[in-house]
């Protein structure tokens, strides 16, 4: 059997969010615009690594969505027999591989979780309430990590993983709202403490959760609602992340010491 290398362990974690396998294939889509950084300059490197392939990624228009299919026999086999993912659909069911679970690799157990993330978790930055400076009322500073999914047995596992590398987070159950949703299960990570213990030990590999991260870092805040390739803008200097609020932000900027928001 080949060993779980920090390679295929990311490789499963994303699988786990956003890849199916049948007898014949397995394929992994991610969203068409947001992913496709992740996809050509992760992805494709982690499936050469780990298993000398070179995968042909592409759209699916049809779906909206950017990935790939892999046939070799060699590679489904691992992933269904050595791994334990099922054949078919895996959503309700889906947990972390045993070797995973079972390693006392704490890299292992970290690229799992990233992997796990960058495909269907999310990190986003919220106001604040209550009795803080205005400032921190309109714009958007309080980082939260998110991990959701109609799986128990996987949000089960992040957690445990998470626990292992001491990292503090709380699990939610949401109730379905409609009759035919299903209950979801979500973890959270909350604070700047926390993502920074984030950071030292997992980290993100998708430009679109790093991103808003290298943004935090530069600025103490995060607009919402912008693409990718906005946040690029912002980072090189050729956009303002001010102008995505309205001028009473600004008119409270330097009350709230811009340059402090981050700390």
């Amino acid at each position: 059997m080949k060993e779980i290398t920090t390679e295929i362990a990311e490789l499963a974690g994303i699988f786990a969010a956003d890849g199916s396998m049948q007898k014949k294939h397995i394929c992994f889509w991610g969203n068409m615009t947001e992913d496709r950084d992740h996809y050509d300059n992760i992805i494709k490197k982690l499936f050469k690594k780990a298993f000398s392939v070179n995968i042909n990624i592409h759209e699916k228009k049809s779906n909206s969505v950017y990935g790939f299919y892999v046939c070799n026999k060699l590679i489904i086999k691992y992933f269904n027999e050595c791994l334990g993912f099922n054949f078919g659909s895996k959503t309700y069911v889906v947990g972390a591989p045993k070797g995973i679970m079972d390693s006392s690799d704490s890299r292992i157990w970290s690229a799992f979780v990233r992997g796990f993330c960058d495909s269907d978790g999310c990190l986003n930055f919220d106001k604040k309430y209550g009795n803080c400076q205005e400032i921190l009322k309109v714009i958007h500073t309080y980082p939260r990590i998110h991990m959701k999914s109609v799986s128990p047995k996987i949000i089960e596992d992040v957690s445990v993983l998470l626990s292992r590398l001491k990292i503090t987070h709380k699990i939610y159950l949401l109730k379905a709202r409609r009759e035919n949703e299903r209950e979801c299960h979500l973890i959270q990570i909350v604070g700047k403490k926390r993502l920074e213990e984030w950071m030292s030990q997992i980290g993100f590999n998708n430009q679109v959760q790093q991103t808003r991260y290298e943004i935090f870092k530069k600025h103490g805040f995060v607009p919402v609602n912008t693409t990718v390739s906005q946040r690029k803008e912002i980072l090189r200097g050729d956009v303002n992340p001010w102008d995505f609020y309205p001028k009473r932000a600004r008119s409270l900027a330097w009350i709230g010491r811009q340059d402090n928001l981050s700390r």
